[in-house]
């Protein structure tokens, strides 16, 4: 009896700790992926202000000098 209660512990230990890592595991990886995102999204705003600059410097008109 005392050694089914033992075994009984190791396990929910076990258990404890492989869902601390698989917890902690998924904390890790969702904070990465949001950290690259973030960075992935600033530089896709910098792109898209980078053109716009372009594409408006394109059609500009000429100033007119007055004579």
């Amino acid at each position: 009896m005392l050694i089914e209660k033992q075994h009984k512990a190791a396990f929910v230990l076990s258990d404890a700790l492989i869902g601390l890592v698989l917890i902690s595991t998924g904390l890790i990886l969702y904070g990465q992926a949001q950290v690259s995102m973030s960075s992935q999204l600033e530089q896709r705003q910098e792109r898209v202000v980078e053109l716009r600059h372009q594409f408006e410097d394109q059609f500009k008109q000429p100033k007119q000098v007055a004579k």
